[in-house]
């Protein structure tokens, strides 16, 4: 059986060499566009950007309506601020995209191909929806390796046009040391409401772990309609008051309810916590455990795995589907050093109730239920395929 990965097929027998770059190890088919399968990456300082939009110094869209012109100015803006962190395009890790619809995958998938150097392309992940701004095809988020090793906790960039989203920083620093990924949480109410409940709500679970403000790294909002995204940013630049608003990525999801749900990374290199465990799986106060997602986990040294978007085997039985995803996932840990019980973060993409609902029936098949990583699952409209209507984004560790 044949397993796509991203939108290409490739085999289950999954090819154990790696390519290797300084602090990088590549995983993957050459026949996966623009992508590795997945990459290792060492314990070192990362990059997380925000959401960059196609927009140019004068804050317009670049070439509504050109793809091409307007994945130029992406990657330009991305380029700028990683120069600012000390990286390049060539160390990133991971590229997070998100397209106004899946026909437009094809083309994005060969001008990534091309930018990239072969055998040292990035894990890539789609999602396909509204986005910020209503001119713009594509925006992107990346994950890149900084020479800036000499850092005591979170450094931000902030932009210097109006390339990257309003008052958030363009791009932070995770130092190298511990790090804890909080799955999506949410407060019920209108959106402005629900926003600030939420945010409070996500300083509570940090302040729990020894953490504040000053320690997130990125923020993750899933928001209906995307057309409230200015409500959203003022109740950001109401609660980081005094602070700087971490980089921010916002993604459309089409959930009734709640209207926002909010995900975070945070560094824990000054939380004083000392473990002998690779990974921590934390049910902060309040909180009751699940057997299917962590409410937190947190790695405290080993390599990080990032896993380029699953897709299963398009058919009409969900089941199946989903199947081939997690078979494919665990073919990719196997020869990558990890397993499911070295998972630490899953963001799950459905575009049907049925795919939401087996989802929630396959995990405990292969999650170890003291052990399942973070997550947030999106409704959203299109997972980045045609025809699937699930995708799997997911970070582990090598196993140590």
């Amino acid at each position: 059986m044949r397993i796509l990965i991203c939108i290409f097929f490739i085999s289950l027998g999954f090819s154990a060499t790696a390519q290797k770059g300084q602090n990088i190890q590549y995983y993957g088919s050459s026949n996966l566009p623009g992508a590795s399968d997945a990459v290792i990456v060492d314990e070192v300082p990362l990059i997380h950007t925000t959401q960059f939009l196609p927009l140019d110094k004068s804050g317009n869209i670049a070439e509504p309506g050109n793809l091409n012109a307007q994945l130029n100015q992406v990657f330009s803006n991305i380029s700028s601020v990683l120069k600012k962190a000390g990286s390049n395009l060539d160390q990133i890790v991971k590229l997070n995209i998100y397209i106004i619809n899946s026909k437009l995958i094809t083309e994005v998938q060969e001008h990534i191909n091309k930018r990239f150097k072969s055998g040292k392309k990035p894990a890539v992940s789609f999602v396909a929806g509204d986005l910020t701004h209503t001119d713009a095809l594509v925006s992107m988020d990346a994950i890149a390796v900084s020479a800036k090793i000499r850092l005591e906790g979170v450094k931000y960039f902030m932009p210097e046009n109006l390339s990257s989203a309003r008052g958030s920083a363009s791009a932070a620093i995770l130092p190298a040391g511990p790090v804890v990924y909080v799955s999506g949480q949410a407060v019920k109410g209108e959106i402005a409401e629900a926003t600030r409940g939420t945010l409070e709500q996500l300083q509570a679970t940090l302040v729990s772990l020894g953490l504040d403000k000053k320690d997130i790294v990125q923020i993750k909002s899933f928001i209906r309609p995307m057309s409230d995204l200015k409500v959203v940013e003022e109740e950001f630049t109401n609660f980081f008051k005094g602070t700087t608003v971490p980089p921010m990525v916002n993604v459309e999801w089409t959930s009734k309810d709640p209207v926002i749900e909010i995900e975070l990374i945070a560094s824990s290199v000054n939380a004083g916590t000392k473990s002998t465990q690779q990974i921590d799986f934390i049910t902060p106060p309040g909180m009751v455990a699940s057997p299917v997602y962590c409410k937190v986990t947190r790695i405290n040294f080993g390599q990080k795995i990032y896993i380029s978007g699953l897709y299963g085997q398009v058919s009409a039985n969900a089941d199946s589907e989903l199947t081939s995803i997690f078979t494919s996932m665990g073919t990719i840990l196997k020869n990558t050093g990890s397993d499911f019980k070295h998972l630490v973060k899953a963001t799950y993409y459905v575009s049907t109730d049925v795919h939401s609902a087996k989802l929630n029936e396959i995990r405990p098949k292969y999650y170890d239920p003291l052990r399942p990583p973070a997550a947030s699952k999106a409704m959203v409209k299109e997972v980045g395929q045609a025809q699937s209507g699930v995708s799997i984004d997911m970070i582990g560790v090598v196993i140590r």
